[in-house]
């Protein structure tokens, strides 16, 4: 089943980032990755790849960073359903947000199946390397 991985990257009040090169890899173990592509976030900061799934797949979304911003990643898994998908919102966001700003920056979401995660990982990671700076 060929799967739409959407990625949007933000700053640390929300506006897009736009021009940002962001590298997808998907896994079927969760911990060893394979490279899928990479993309250039859009205006409104998002980026995307497809991915041709038919078991449980983990994808992952990499910011690597630049002179400005610190790296982000965020990750998420998609599993086969029974149930046919229903169809995809015109745009991602989140399922929930924390109301914290640097943990809502990092958003994922797969695609055409509604599924829409805050990628809680990333962020508590992002928050140590915060704090500890």
């Amino acid at each position: 089943m060929m799967l739409k991985v959407v990625a949007r990257l933000v700053d640390y009040g929300g506006a897009p980032l736009q021009g940002k090169t962001i590298y997808f890899y998907a896994s079927g173990d969760g911990s060893t990755w394979s490279p899928l592509t990479n993309a250039v976030t859009d205006s409104n900061g998002y980026a995307s790849a497809t991915y041709d799934a038919n078991q449980k797949t983990w994808f992952k979304a990499e910011f690597r960073g630049d002179d400005k911003y610190e790296p982000a990643s965020a990750t998420a898994v998609w599993e086969p359903s029974a149930q046919p998908p229903p169809q995809p919102s015109p745009a991602c966001s989140p399922l929930f947000k924390t109301g914290i700003e640097f943990l809502d920056r990092v958003l994922f979401c797969v695609g055409g199946y509604g599924v829409s995660v805050a990628v809680l990982i990333a962020a508590i990671t992002l928050l140590i390397l915060l704090i500890s700076r």
